[in-house]
């Protein structure tokens, strides 16, 4: 079973070796290793870090983009292929050398496009540039829009959602789980726009026209479906956990039924912190309301997004045993933060494992905050369940 740990050993560390022992069954998997992990893209060429400039035109439902991508080619080569859906790439080129501008082929099916180079790239460290446009969605993939009603009429905003593989859609990449690399996003947004994405802003300037341009200070290292941008007429409150800067997005006017979320949040945080023994290493974790466009949440390092209706607790109108559920929902994606961000499936393989230690993670947080609920109590059913199934005859035959 493969996965990919960017910091030492610890609590986290021994739990999911002890996971990894338990699941090992009849068959014991190879240790990880980069060149063998499951992968449809080649290894030769990794990338380290991403620049993005992003100018979304959320009348046309377009994306304009440009990326430069720091990569790692270890043998030489005069081809580059990365993962594109639904764009068109106009140039592509390794900076320094203007006679390196590539020839570019899409492959639809495959989800790829090859960069042909007129000679090859030699091996070592090189900045790759990309021009390209893109879609912005109806649909709840890649970066796609939505429409929602106010008291001023329809208002228009934007999200992303990119598990498992469409972060393709918003900027060429390399969109396997075990290319892991940094992010650096700048994007040119409305002024009156909030924009949110996994780091903290780290500057704003005037655009022209209206427009401003906003960057974002640069990720650590992590797999491609965890980048996320929202950004709309938004509003945002905050608390703090273990000087970590915790914060409810929502709509004008709804950041306040995000007071419960935003509680449970802090709380969850400090206890993670310290089951887990790693720190939430990200300097703020924002609980994002979008309302409408996806079902359920979506566990983006630093940015997590949800389904409105499964953050915000509005008093006057929502059921109490409403409170159980957006605990859960919290919980879970919270504890994806150190399981499945700072540690990460190295395929999709295993992806059961990485959303069962989840589900786990959130009956032990509300047990240990909320013992009142009698959470596994509540949860014998579908424990009882599991074993039922792991118990039928069938499964001593195959495998």
């Amino acid at each position: 079973m493969a996965f990919l740990l960017n910091r030492a050993p610890s609590r986290i560390a021994w739990t999911l070796i002890a996971l990894l022992v338990a699941a090992a069954g009849a068959r014991a998997e190879e240790p990880y290793s980069f060149a063998a992990t499951p992968g449809k893209l080649p290894k030769t060429v990794v990338p380290i870090h991403y620049a993005l400039d992003l100018k979304p035109d959320l009348e046309k439902l377009t994306l304009a983009g440009s990326e430069v991508v720091d990569i790692e080619v270890s043998a030489p080569t005069d081809r580059l292929v990365l993962n594109a859906v639904s764009m068109t790439v106009e140039s592509a080129a390794i900076e320094g050398d203007a006679s390196q501008a590539a020839t570019i082929t899409a492959d639809a099916a495959a989800e790829t496009v090859t960069f042909v180079f007129p000679r090859p790239i030699s091996a070592g460290r090189h900045k790759l540039r990309v021009v390209y446009t893109a879609q912005i969605n109806k649909f709840g993939r890649g970066l796609f829009m939505v429409d929602y009603p106010t008291s001023e009429g329809r208002k228009r905003m934007i999200s992303s959602h990119l598990e498992p593989s469409d972060a393709r859609r918003i900027f060429p990449s390399w969109d396997e789980p075990a290319f892991k690399a940094s992010f650096e996003l700048a994007v040119t947004l409305p002024e009156k726009f909030l924009a949110v994405s996994n780091m903290p802003v780290a500057r704003e300037a005037p655009a022209g026209d209206g427009f401003k341009r906003v960057s974002f200070d640069s990720t650590p290292k992590m797999s491609s479906y965890l980048f996320v941008l929202t950004a709309g007429e938004l509003e945002r409150l905050t608390g703090d956990a273990d000087g970590v800067t915790v914060g409810v997005v929502a709509t004008k006017g709804k950041s306040g039924n995000g007071r419960y979320a935003l509680d449970e949040a802090i709380s969850l945080l400090k206890y993670f912190n310290d089951y887990f023994g790693v720190k939430y290493p990200l300097p703020k974790l924002d609980l994002i309301a979008v309302p409408g466009g996806f079902g359920g949440a979506m566990e983006n390092w630093g940015g997590i997004t949800f389904f409105e209706s499964r953050l915000l607790f509005d008093a006057a109108t929502s059921p109490q045993d409403a409170r159980r559920g957006i605990f859960s929902i919290l919980s879970h994606e919270m504890a994806h933060q150190w399981f499945g961000d700072l540690v990460t499936n190295a395929w999709w393989d295993n992806i059961w494992l990485n959303e069962g230690f989840a589900s786990w993670m959130q009956a032990k947080s509300a047990e240990a905050l909320h013992p009142d609920w009698q959470t596994w109590l509540n949860s014998n059913g579908a424990k009882q369940g599991a074993m039922a199934e792991d118990a039928r005859p069938a499964w001593r035959h195959c495998c």
